[in-house]
């Protein structure tokens, strides 16, 4: 197989932040309460019994024509050619926008940043953090994939968005209200209308920070079943590359190749059940304060160890919907 560099890439068609009118169904007025007590006396004992709930989605609508990929190969093709938030208002709000700018929104569609110039492309890459990506820059003779180099974050490898977002109350009252705000995944994050075999190797990475501290990361694989045809994926054999063991994730560090372990995980964990006995979902994204600032960074790629992303056809990706709920428990 030839080089990585060698290959020649797909042109990047124009890129543009497309809104979104709808949002996901939700309660009416997309406000709930949970066995909220009538009078003063009451009220004053419901401190754990109350709790407010807001949705906000993202949506990555991706196109791909016939292509092939695999993690020695450059010829993975898909091009993410939208991207829009939605934000539903009610007495719990996730405000977006961008904090450096004062721009924040309540409602209705909000752009994501992105280091892309123009529409993204994903190849093959891995990491374990989200903070670096290796590419496979060569094989050997065998077929291995043995030489990495640093993926850039310019959309020439993967995709990578990211918005600020404030929890705040409002309506009567709101200053009074107290309590910490969880994130979780209010649906599945697997697309509509993608082709089932390129979900078993594509990943999409969440991360939530506040300032310099990264507060979570979390890494969903959308299908971890066997596609049957692993036998032709290309070994993973990082020349030395120390501690490294079959099955671990790659990254890059400190201007170097690294290895960690495999931390994807299922999104089931962390999606709201919507059945007659819906509960909180197991995990959550993240816990924030009310009324302060986060950034939430989005990422979406094919990952290259996974020995399902073998070299044969591909078709479309379809859309991904990445649709978080929020619930405040006041105190």
């Amino acid at each position: 197989m030839s080089d990585v560099k060698d290959q020649k890439r797909m042109p990047a068609d124009s890129c543009e932040a497309k809104t979104q009118s709808e949002s996901p169904a939700v309660p009416s007025g997309a406000t709930a309460e949970r066995s909220q007590p009538e009078g003063a006396s009451a009220r004053r004992h419901a401190r754990h019994a109350r709790a407010y709930i807001a949705l906000v989605m993202v949506a990555l609508a991706a196109t791909l024509g016939a292509a092939t990929y695999a993690w020695f190969t450059n010829n993975m093709k898909v091009n993410t050619n939208s991207v829009s938030v939605h934000s539903d208002t009610s007495k719990l709000v996730l405000e977006l926008g961008d904090a450096d700018r004062g721009g924040w929104s309540q409602q209705g569609d909000v752009s994501l940043t992105s280091n892309a110039t123009g529409a993204v492309t994903l190849y093959p890459v891995s990491t374990f953090d989200l903070n670096g990506f290796a590419a496979c820059a060569q094989n050997n003779s065998a077929g291995d994939a043995t030489v990495f180099e640093q993926a850039k974050d310019n959309g020439s490898a993967f995709y990578h968005g990211w918005i600020n977002l404030r929890p705040t109350i409002t309506g009567t009252g709101a200053s009074k209200v107290k309590g910490k705000v969880s994130l979780y995944l209010a649906e599945s994050l697997v697309p509509q209308g993608a082709d089932a075999e390129l979900l078993r190797a594509a990943r999409v990475g969440i991360k939530i920070s506040s300032g310099n501290q990264v507060l979570a990361t979390n890494i969903f694989e959308l299908d971890g079943s066997d596609s049957g045809h692993r036998a032709e994926h290309p070994a993973t054999a990082p020349a030395g590359l120390a501690g490294y063991t079959e099955g671990m994730l790659l990254g890059w560090q400190n201007g170097q190749l690294t290895c960690g372990a495999n931390v994807t995980q299922d999104p089931a964990a962390f999606t709201l059940d919507t059945s007659e006995t819906a509960a909180r979902p197991q995990n959550t994204l993240a816990t924030l304060g009310l009324d302060q600032t986060y950034r939430l960074d989005i990422y979406y790629y094919i990952e290259g160890t996974d020995p399902d992303s073998a070299d044969y056809l591909y078709q479309d990706p379809g859309t991904l919907h990445l649709s978080l709920f929020a619930t405040l428990d006041g105190e």
